[in-house]
């Protein structure tokens, strides 16, 4: 072969090879776009897939519901012989030890009654006050919730051994007997926990578990408010919610919170960015997370994919 065609024919390989090369260039680099744009194409969908809300600040209860029996310190005076009462004192009318509350008259004669002991004078009695006096929580069974207050008509003659009227010592704090089924006790519950007390949907104060004991399918708590309530003066049983354990934070749905590099947290939509803040589990209740570590304008990502 002359060196001519060999020449030409090296060219021609060259050639070849020149034009195999671009086609391959052209390939990757229209793998490459197409990379681009299905990447792209996914990161779109997934923004576009998102599910984004502002996050809620609030608060987490635990709160029951039970029935109470009201216990105060009360004087019970009783009447020694057949009559009537004349009192000169108003009812629910504070009174100091030693003050004239009234005369006690019957077949003898007039006799000044005085008060023994400062508080409140209450004129109407229910029956239960012994009951209830110098009450023992081993003693106590659920029947005690059951019993019936029977209250003293003051216009009918005072008998002998029944109640006239009875002084609350105010300067007591209040104490309730409160019973709640055990089955719906899903935390935990301890003597000498603070807790919260509603009546009505009213907070009546704050107090402290002096006792407490499960009787069958029950618990039976004796708590002690931290103030004397003088709106349950003429009340004895009363429903009553009471909240053990107060949580504030932000709501989220539990299905927002993820794992990245052994953190719990949630995604934030910045824009078109997302951010990953890590957060502090608080409580957990029926689908939701309370937690802390979020802002109050945070958008959460409530349907993360595992990698956005």
């Amino acid at each position: 072969m002359s060196l001519r065609m060999e020449r030409l024919q090296r060219k021609d390989k060259r050639s070849v090879l020149i034009k195999i090369g671009l086609l391959a260039l052209v390939a990757l680099t229209l793998l490459g776009v197409v990379y681009r744009l299905g990447s792209q194409a996914v990161i779109t969908f997934h923004k576009m897939s998102r599910d984004i809300e502002v996050v809620k600040y609030a608060t987490i209860e635990d709160i029951l519901e039970g029935q109470a029996a009201v216990l105060n310190k009360e004087d019970l005076f009783v009447a020694k012989s057949q009559g009537r009462f004349e009192n000169l004192v108003k009812d629910k009318e504070k009174v100091s030890k030693g003050t004239l509350l009234g005369y006690f008259v019957d077949a003898q004669g007039q006799t000044a009654v005085r008060s023994s002991q400062a508080g409140i004078f209450v004129r109407n009695t229910d029956g239960l006050e012994e009951v209830f006096g110098n009450i023992n929580l081993d003693a106590v069974t659920p029947e005690v919730f059951q019993y019936k207050p029977t209250p003293v008509f003051v216009e009918k003659p005072i008998q002998s051994g029944q109640p006239v009227y009875k002084i609350i010592d105010s300067l007591v704090p209040t104490r309730l007997l409160i019973t709640m089924p055990m089955k719906d006790i899903d935390f935990i519950v301890e003597s000498d926990q603070r807790v919260k007390v509603l009546h009505n949907e009213q907070e009546l104060d704050h107090g402290s578990i002096a006792e407490m004991k499960q009787e069958g399918n029950d618990l039976i708590m004796l708590v002690q408010l931290d103030n004397f309530n003088d709106s349950l003066l003429t009340q004895r049983y009363i429903n009553v919610e009471v909240v053990f354990d107060s949580q504030t934070g932000f709501l989220v749905p539990d299905k927002a919170i993820v794992e990245k590099e052994g953190k719990k947290g949630v995604y934030c939509s910045i824009g078109e960015l997302t951010k990953f803040k890590p957060v502090e589990i608080l409580k957990k209740r029926d689908g939701t997370v309370l937690v802390e570590g979020l802002d109050k304008n945070d958008f959460i990502v409530t349907n993360p994919p595992d990698k956005i």
